[in-house]
């Protein structure tokens, strides 16, 4: 059943510009939304959002706020979760509104069906006033790049509460983009890219295209099945693979390395400086008799500019900077006649607490091995100007598919 509030010709009516009538209307339609069966917090919040939204535009009067009960419905189950109607410019207008509490692009996805769903049946029914024009509006904590994406393409409103928003009718064009991302955003992709997901994106991201089944991608990552599973639930929710009848599948690798870049920090652990006087091919010759990426043997990759100088070479850089771990480190030490260096090292020796970055070494030339191209590029992307450009060209070499 629909509870309906209606205000007639005592609307508000903001085009004089007045502050305080403007916010006399925007009181009206909180207290109107706020109803006793509207307590679900994501819905208040996304009602005092929708009803900001139409406080910024002159000339609104807002004619009606309607919520449909979850249970009893006269009407049948017609999916939405608040219908507004209002007058503008002498049209009459309903936002048909959808609230989803996670805003991911699979969630958004569902959000739109429904809501075209919705609008249909509204259409062929007699709740809705004849003559009134329906908006579907989607509401979302927040709603990224790619899940605004998908109500455009639907041709639906969308608003979130960091800010995002698009509206249009009538005269009345809204379009804003922030730039900010929440905590509970940023948290999550921390989560997808912390260092034991990573192990698994990047099983996905060297061969995109091909299925993969949980146990599969969880023995080539070294990961246990449910951290595969939770991973794998993820990036589902994002779009960025699909589930076939032959596993799961990365659809959108651009996007995955294009937000992982974003989220990257270079591995933890203990940094090492030195100066060697090895130079040239002396200390290459050197290197290749120590590198080495299997645990039964000290363990020690080429990393960052270092291992982009065997992969896809861009310039050239007197550090040289390595992975290893502690045997590693102590055996390059040994090696290279590493000699403390306050200032003017050549050397940096890391020693990562992900032992995860051994495992999928690559190896550009013989008893040459080097971080994967992936790791090599995530690492160069956020270090310096010149890095980046090195990033690039590497991708370039490697990534064909990154937009």
């Amino acid at each position: 059943m629909l509870d309906t509030y209606h205000r007639g010709g005592q609307c508000v009516d903001i085009r004089r510009g007045d502050h305080a009538c403007k916010f006399q209307q925007i009181d009206y339609i909180q207290r109107m939304l706020k109803t006793p069966h509207l307590m679900n917090t994501a819905e208040v919040r996304a009602a005092d959002a929708v009803c900001e939204l139409l406080g910024t535009v002159p000339g609104v009067q807002v004619e009606s706020v309607e919520h449909e009960r979850k249970t009893d419905c006269d009407y049948g189950d017609f999916g939405m979760d608040g219908i507004l109607g209002f007058a503008h410019g002498g049209r009459h207008y309903a936002l048909v509104v959808e609230v989803k509490p996670n805003g991911a692009p699979r969630f958004v996805r569902s959000g739109v069906y429904r809501l075209e769903s919705c609008v249909a049946r509204l259409r062929r029914s007699s709740v809705i006033s004849t003559g009134r024009h329906l908006i579907p509006i989607l509401v979302s904590p927040y709603l990224s790049p790619e899940a605004r994406a998908i109500c455009m393409d639907h041709d639906t409103a969308y608003l979130d509460l960091v800010g995002n928003a698009r509206l249009s009718f009538d005269t009345v064009y809204i379009e804003r983009a922030v730039a900010e991302k929440p905590v509970s955003e940023a948290r999550a992709l921390r989560s997808i890219f912390a260092p034991q997901a990573g192990a698994i994106l990047r099983v996905l991201l060297r061969e995109p295209g091909r299925a993969w089944r949980v146990a599969d991608l969880a023995a080539q990552a070294r990961a246990s099945y449910g951290h595969v599973s939770n991973v794998r639930k993820a990036l589902l929710a994002r779009e960025w693979i699909e589930v076939g009848e032959d596993g799961v599948v990365l659809v959108q690798p651009d996007a995955l390395l294009q937000n992982w870049r974003e989220s990257h920090r270079r591995p933890s652990g203990e940094s090492i400086t030195g100066y060697t006087h090895l130079h040239g091919s002396q200390l290459d010759e050197r290197l290749r008799e120590t590198l080495n990426p299997h645990p039964e043997h000290p363990r020690a990759i080429y990393a960052q500019h270092s291992a982009a100088q065997w992969l896809a070479p861009f310039g050239r850089n007197s550090t040289h900077t390595l992975y290893a771990d502690q045997p590693g480190a102590d055996a390059l030490k040994e090696t290279l006649k590493l000699t403390h260096a306050p200032r003017g090292a050549n050397v940096v020796l890391i020693i990562p607490t992900d032992e995860s970055l051994f495992h999928d070494a690559s190896e550009p030339s013989s008893n040459v091995f080097c971080t994967s191209p992936i790791v090599t590029y995530l690492d160069l992307w956020i270090g310096s100007d010149r890095d980046r450009e090195a990033a690039e060209h590497l991708a370039g070499e490697f990534f064909p598919w990154l937009k």
